[in-house]
């Protein structure tokens, strides 16, 4: 039987892991290949600072971090898209070992949790176009595309959104 994922709250001592763990998956699927890509990789290690402005998930596999998110409600400093309303999703990363075993599903299914929780009607999220293992598990998970909201930095950013 496989280990269980637990995800919760990320703390002081997961800092280093969330950094390392989201930068890397970045890096690792050529995300960070674009024109401005080393300056966002500098935002994907600075956990500490989504934890402090934000919420920041972590998911544990026997005892060991191995993926997180950030959350943004509309106004906060991380959220892109959200209106008032809406928790954004922000840098859902697993760690490369952990793929494939369930770990973004879980982390999902924690957003969906904390934005009912916090009184959020709604989840909102962007992905670049290249992401389409992302896009797959979005529409997976009930995620509906919101064509008219997508928007563009160096790459072509899609919407989706999901009732909470």
């Amino acid at each position: 039987m496989p280990e269980p994922i637990v995800v919760r709250p990320a703390h002081a001592d997961d800092l280093h892991a969330v950094g390392a763990i989201t930068e890397a998956a970045y890096r690792g699927d050529g995300y960070l290949e674009i024109e401005g890509g080393e300056e966002y990789a500098v935002l994907l290690r600075d956990a500490a600072t989504r934890m402090a402005e934000g919420t920041v998930l972590v998911a544990e596999i026997a005892g060991e971090v191995v993926g997180s998110v950030t959350l943004a409600p509309a106004g906060t400093p991380w959220a892109e898209v959200a209106v008032p309303g809406e928790l954004e999703v922000r840098m859902l990363s697993v760690a490369g070992p952990a793929r494939r075993r369930g770990v973004a599903e879980a982390l999902m299914a924690g957003v969906e949790v904390e934005a009912r929780r916090t009184g959020h009607r709604a989840v909102v999220l962007s992905t670049m176009r290249e992401m389409a293992g992302a896009q797959q598990l979005y529409a997976r998970l009930g995620y509906r595309r919101q064509p008219d909201r997508d928007w563009q930095i160096d790459t072509d950013m899609l919407v989706y959104t999901k009732p909470a």
